[in-house]
């Protein structure tokens, strides 16, 4: 991690939201800084100087305004803890939510969409895990040619998925 993002991490955890970014009193922060950064308001500058933040007046005293929404975002992702997910639940969840009616098959590309905002990750990350799961739990997946993706299972390329209707029950038994 480097100052910018220690920058930006310090900020979102002490600083509230504003209309244009993280709002943070100036003194409380560059005293929090100082306690992993040498030069605190350094930093601040430096952050000023890339756009990243602004110096503004705020009452009495002055506030650092922090600009940037895609690296709050990053902040946000990495302090919000990810819900733990069985990914065999998750998937066949997915699957059957996904599924035509009449045939009980899920476009595949649709359940890595679903895991996608699910787990709010990637799509290679949710691809990936689809197929561990598929790979781990064969037994509990029927596949078909079609659908909007396809996914190499064995030695052929599958795009439509359904759970086999006892799947919860085969593991437990």
């Amino acid at each position: 991690m480097d100052r910018v993002d220690l920058a930006y991490v310090i900020g979102a955890v002490l600083g509230k939201e504003d209309a244009d970014g993280i709002r943070v009193a100036y003194i409380t922060y560059t005293s929090t800084l100082g306690k992993w950064v040498r030069d605190p308001e350094g930093v601040v500058q430096y952050l000023v100087n890339i756009g990243k933040a602004r110096v503004v007046r705020s009452g009495q005293g002055r506030s650092v305004m922090l600009m940037d929404r895609e690296m709050m975002n990053r902040v946000n992702d990495l302090l919000t803890p990810r819900e733990d997910v069985d990914p065999l639940t998750l998937v066949t969840e997915g699957i059957r939510k996904l599924a035509n009616p009449l045939s009980g098959y899920a476009d595949i590309g649709d359940v890595i969409k679903y895991i996608e905002g699910r787990l709010n990750a990637p799509t290679k990350e949710a691809e990936e895990l689809l197929i561990k799961v598929i790979k781990f739990h064969r037994g509990r997946f029927v596949f078909a040619h079609g659908g909007s993706r396809r996914l190499k299972i064995g030695s052929s390329y599958y795009g439509l998925i359904k759970v086999v209707s006892d799947a919860e029950t085969l593991g437990t038994q």
